[in-house]
């Protein structure tokens, strides 16, 4: 399952906009969790969840996604439902990551570190053990850059006694051993674009989306009035504005 702090929010959004997202297993799993904490029986649940999938796709074939939604059901109640406003970081953790040698390897670190204590949150048997495919991770700390090299970046965090590799040879997941409990340096209350906040954090050229709340880098840090919006967002907005603005014309002339 991909990180969300708040399952009962996004949940709730899935279903009012009839949206199955890029990844409808997980938001099915997520929705039927958010049935079940608000006290319905495993059977009105996965009624209510053929019911969802009609709202979201009217062609979809309910028997094609029968076994899967029996499977979820019938697992509902293993985990409950997230709902977190999120995870500090450390002065102490930041200042073991400042360490590093390179920005690189010091987002790396940092967005381990945040999801490890994301999956200590959900479980308190994890024990510091992130369990996020690489690939995620290294989309969430920004950093884009080929397996060779990932491998020698995981290998200099063990090195310098940060994680630890799992003892299983089919288990592919590290886990974060330079945790220490302090001053608060950082709430992270959005698991997107983790690199860019840590670079934020060490005084980069980055700022959060006033729209949807992403840490997104500056275009341009020396001119014109202070940036706002994401790239994406800019142009939602910017096109929105000028709907309004043509409706109220149209008003006026009528």
């Amino acid at each position: 399952m991909s990180i969300v702090l708040n399952e009962y929010e996004l949940a709730e959004r899935m279903i009012r906009n009839h949206d199955l997202g890029k990844r409808p297993s997980e938001t099915l799993n997520r929705v039927a969790k958010y049935y079940y904490a608000n006290q319905y029986g495993k059977k009105e649940i996965r009624k209510m969840l053929d019911t969802f999938m009609v709202q979201c796709d009217p062609s979809v074939s309910l028997s094609g996604w029968s076994d899967m939604l029996d499977k979820i059901v019938r697992n509902v109640d293993k985990y409950k439902i997230i709902k977190m406003d999120g995870i500090d970081v450390s002065t102490k953790e930041m200042d073991a990551i400042a360490q590093l040698d390179g920005k690189q390897l010091q987002r790396l670190a940092f967005t381990l570190l945040c999801a490890a204590k994301y999956w200590d949150a959900v479980s308190n048997k994890n024990d510091h053990w992130v369990n996020t495919p690489d690939l995620e991770i290294m989309k969430m700390a920004n950093i884009n850059t080929s397996i060779k090299r990932q491998s020698y970046m995981f290998s200099g965090l063990k090195t310098a006694n940060m994680i630890r590799f799992s003892r299983k040879i089919d288990n592919l997941n590290v886990r974060v051993v330079f945790m220490e409990d302090g001053d608060h340096a950082l709430h992270i209350r959005d698991f997107r674009n983790l690199g860019y906040q840590y670079l934020k954090y060490c005084g980069g050229p980055y700022f959060e989306c006033q729209n949807c709340g992403r840490t997104v880098k500056i275009r341009e840090p020396s001119k014109g009035r202070k940036q706002k919006y994401c790239p994406e967002c800019s142009v939602e907005i910017h096109t929105r504005q000028m709907v309004e603005s043509v409706m109220r014309r149209r008003n006026v002339v009528k």
